[in-house]
């Protein structure tokens, strides 16, 4: 079932070797019925040994329907057949260190984004946490969104963690698979991070 998912949303088998389209060396996409889901691999590339996982993420709604999207609509599926589910915020603010820099210093999206779907509005979306440090010292955390609605023509770009995959992390293929309800089939972008 699962090579059936892949070969649908992704345009190709899913073999050891397969990854999907490349828009930049570190950003993967991969085209469905009712949206198209960028991927980037950049900060994952500099995780190896964090509990956690980051993974960039772009949704375009090219469907009819509003999407509605969550945590709970991504998966990772490691090269193992191992599947994890998206983190949230409070074990990521209490044992990872790296969110704001994720955001901040290794981010590639939101032009690939821009480019990628020029006729689309962009939509805010927060589902992770981030940390600010104001003047004094003192940490204010951002809202987090737990769940974004995408119109028609709208797109998002936001980062998702994971639990650091058992095998590790650089050098390992993975998909992200995305499932929402007006969806009628789940988007999978295979991809490596190298």
């Amino acid at each position: 079932m699962l090579g059936a998912c892949a070969s649908a949303a992704s345009g190709g088998p899913t073999t050891a070797g397969f990854v999907d389209r490349t828009l930049s060396r570190f950003a993967y996409i991969g085209e469905g019925v009712g949206a198209t889901v960028i991927v980037g691999t950049q900060a994952a590339r500099y995780r190896e040994d964090t509990p956690y996982m980051p993974v960039e993420i772009a949704v375009a709604n090219t469907g009819d329907a509003v999407l509605r999207l969550s945590r709970a609509s991504f998966t990772l599926v490691d090269d193992a057949g191992m599947r994890y589910s998206a983190v949230p915020p409070k074990p990521l603010l209490e044992r990872y260190d790296f969110l704001d820099m994720d955001r901040a210093a290794l981010s590639e999206l939101t032009g690939i984004a821009a480019a990628t779907f020029p006729a689309y509005r962009p939509v805010p979306s927060k589902f992770s946490p981030t940390r600010q440090v104001r003047a004094a010292g003192a940490f204010t955390r951002d809202v987090v969104l737990d769940e974004v609605l995408l119109p028609r023509s709208g797109y998002l770009v936001d980062f998702i963690y994971f639990d650091r995959p058992a095998a590790g992390i650089q050098g390992h293929r993975f998909e992200l698979r995305v499932e929402a309800p007006s969806l009628t089939e789940t988007i999978v972008v295979s991809f490596v991070v190298d």
